[in-house]
């Protein structure tokens, strides 16, 4: 099956003045089938956000991506606004809350959707609207075109923020932490509906996250990113029940689902690197417990760990 997304060797700089600041993604390259659910994992800070806003081309100001990106075959622009944003690329941000212009009704936001990417007429695009709200399982959708954010709990947002996504028929969703503002019952459903979503309409999906909970709920397949990298990618169900590297090891420790009652978490300690430039061997080798001398001299790249995993660690295999 040909790959829906992939993105070669993606870095993204950041410059100011003329000088080279920070380099937060380095080298990343991962892809996505179509109706694949890919779960991007990693701690704030490691690129997950800024890979997503690539894909879109909608990197912050000061940006200087490099790389290759390509949907469905053609190659994208990444140092500029995707012509496929809101079409055949949609994104679902993590606050509902601040997503919308609280001054027009949600109707009014999702027809501005269509009418820049569709011909359609006006009675057309609420009929349209209305269709997707009822996708979503939105109660009453007429009484919710009509509405304003501010009259809408957080889940219902949420819902209507998916329909705006879906309204123009995406080949991708990409979805930036769809769950976090949610609480845990309202979260499994927000899960639900995506993945009856993808199986009624064979979109793919690049879930970003940096809860295993999710991952393990929702995902296909999984790439762990550290520092700007992928350090170790596989299907879902057999990384998270056997992970190689000891970045997604403590990850995994770190959830209370794995532990008895009583007994502490496993901590990471430290945090991810702020700034890049200039270091020398693993980015995570501060912070490892299996830490040896080679760490600090050797970057390793992704290499096998069984028929469809990699892991880029020294001590594969020994750990």
């Amino acid at each position: 099956m040909n790959d829906l997304l992939r993105i070669e060797n993606l870095e993204i700089a950041f410059v100011e003045r003329n000088q080279l600041v920070n380099r937060p993604v380095r080298g990343l390259s991962l892809s996505v089938a179509p109706g694949e659910v890919l779960g991007i994992v990693g701690e704030t800070g490691c690129g997950k956000s800024l890979t997503g806003l690539a894909v879109l081309g909608m990197l912050p100001e000061g940006a200087r991506p490099s790389g290759r990106i390509t949907l469905d075959g053609i190659e994208q622009r990444i140092d500029r606004p995707s012509p496929l944003r809101g079409d055949a690329i949609a994104i679902v941000f993590q606050n509902p809350g601040s997503a919308f212009n609280p001054v027009f009704t949600l109707g009014q936001q999702l027809a501005a959707v269509i009418r820049r990417h569709r011909r359609m007429s006006k009675a057309a695009t609420r009929a349209h609207i209305l269709e997707y709200f009822e996708h979503v399982g939105l109660p009453d959708p007429a009484r919710v075109y009509e509405s304003y954010p501010h009259e809408l709990s957080g889940g219902m947002l949420q819902r209507v923020m998916i329909a705006q996504a879906l309204v123009c028929e995406p080949k991708l969703l990409i979805l930036d932490e769809p769950t976090t503002a949610l609480d845990v019952t309202i979260a499994r459903q927000i899960l639900r509906l995506i993945l009856s979503l993808r199986d009624r309409f064979g979109f793919g999906v690049l879930l970003i996250t940096h809860n295993l909970g999710v991952v393990q709920e929702a995902c296909d397949n999984v790439a762990v990113l550290y520092a700007g990298r992928v350090i170790e990618t596989g299907p879902a169900a057999e990384l998270l029940a056997a992970p190689q590297h000891p970045y997604t090891r403590g990850l995994l420790g770190a959830l209370p689902a794995r532990h008895a009652k009583g007994t502490p978490l496993e901590a990471i300690r430290g945090s991810v690197p702020a700034n890049l430039l200039g270091m020398t061997g693993c980015a995570f080798a501060d912070r490892c417990p299996r830490v040896i001398d080679a760490c600090h001299q050797i970057d390793p790249a992704l290499r096998p760990v069984g028929a469809l995993r990699e892991a880029a660690c020294i001590r594969v295999g020994e750990l």
